[in-house]
């Protein structure tokens, strides 16, 4: 593998048991009012379970996403990990990591490649079902989202 630290992952062989399910079941109901789930479980278990999403397979040494390449998709991690490299930086993410969202909803360009370490199994987000969906929003929720989304990417 790499001695670069995994920097989030959520244990989706736990999670994966629970079935995609859980969280309209009784059982996920008491588990949500107990606060017995974290938020990024609470998350990957939606994303888990969302017909929405088409899921895919991606070999160990293939590129997800290239720096200064525009995004067509956004990709949930399901299981597997990911190596990111920004510059000189570089670490790794796994199941629950969600890679692009935000940088393609605002338009940048990737600022990072990230390439599957492992096979890695993805939901993908294509962006042209977000910006169907944003674009319905009113104006000033979409700029108060914008703003939000480059704060937190650090951009102006």
């Amino acid at each position: 593998m790499t001695n670069n630290p995994l920097c989030f992952s959520v244990d989706s062989e736990k999670l994966g048991k629970l079935g995609v399910n859980f969280l309209r079941s009784s059982e996920g109901a008491a588990a949500l009012k107990s606060g017995q789930l974290k938020g990024e479980e609470r998350l990957f278990l939606s994303l888990l379970g969302t017909p929405l999403l088409n899921a895919t397979l991606i070999l160990p040494g293939k590129k997800i996403i290239d720096a200064g390449h525009q995004f067509e998709d956004a990709y949930f991690v399901i299981n597997g990990e990911v190596q990111i490299q920004q510059g000189d930086k570089s670490f790794r993410l796994g199941a629950g990591s969600v890679l692009g969202l935000a940088e393609g909803m605002v338009g940048l360009a990737a600022r990072y490649t990230a390439t599957a370490l492992t096979p890695v199994q993805v939901k993908m987000i294509p962006f042209h079902k977000v910006d169907s969906i944003v674009k319905v929003l009113p104006p000033e929720l979409r700029a108060i989202m914008v703003t939000i989304i480059k704060r937190n990417l650090a951009v102006s």
